[in-house]
């Protein structure tokens, strides 16, 4: 514990790719934590006809979103049975953004390890700068693309979750008997996770200035700058 201790280098964290990296860390976090836990109830009653019969359909939609195979049978109106029928399954968007999340949360912690315990693997090696700059690139463009698929899969849930889509499409149950909308599923959960989402590419992409300049590239770059400055005659007075 003492050589791990004695490794410790918390300067890392008070610069920007440091600090940038433990916002990283709590937002990815927040990103998938709100859509697994995720979980919103939709009802509508069946009013059978010329009865004073009633049967409550109620649904609860959870993570990974595979609505269209929802399996439990209602009886309803002269022993009839059926189950709800939901058009879509959701589960591939919701599940890539996840992913995103969980490998953008893994990679943030071995990060702040790599800056605060191997800070001189860091600063030695010109190759894990430049890995690191690139895994960032790839992470902003995966934010960029799991944000955009969940916006978008997020979208048709609604539609595809709404009451009246639903009744519509449950004609068995409602071809016949009065459907009344109930309780609606509430999204604003799923949207704060999207806002996330979004927040963590612009955490991510803005980030690559910073490491940039910590790459061999940026250094030579500006070493070259400053000896072609230092070279320049003196100008006359």
């Amino acid at each position: 514990m003492e050589n791990i201790l004695a490794n410790l280098n918390i300067q890392p964290l008070k610069e920007p790719r440091g600090f940038m990296k433990v916002l990283q860390f709590v937002f990815s976090i927040c990103a998938f934590a709100t859509t697994v836990s995720y979980s919103s109830i939709f009802s509508f009653t069946v009013q059978c006809q010329g009865s004073k019969n009633a049967t409550v359909v109620q649904e609860q939609i959870t993570y990974p979103f595979r609505v269209d195979s929802i399996d439990t049978m209602y009886h309803y109106c002269n022993n009839s049975v059926s189950k709800v029928h939901i058009m879509g399954n959701f589960s591939s968007d919701s599940e890539f953004f996840v992913a995103i999340g969980v490998l953008a949360f893994l990679y943030s912690i071995a990060a702040l390890i790599l800056y605060c315990f191997l800070s001189s693997l860091y600063d030695n090696d010109e190759k894990v700068p430049i890995l690191d700059f690139a895994i960032h690139v790839v992470l902003a463009f995966l934010w960029l693309a799991a944000s955009s698929a969940w916006a978008s899969g997020l979208t048709n849930l609604k539609m595809a979750t709404s009451l009246d889509a639903i009744i519509e499409e449950n004609k068995e149950m409602c071809a016949t008997n009065v459907c009344t909308p109930g309780k609606e599923l509430a999204y604003s959960k799923l949207v704060i996770s999207i806002i996330f989402g979004f927040l963590n590419l612009f955490l991510w992409a803005s980030n690559l200035w910073f490491l940039y300049k910590e790459t061999s590239y940026f250094k030579n770059k500006m070493n070259m700058a400053a000896g072609n400055g230092s070279t320049q005659p003196a100008g006359t007075a």
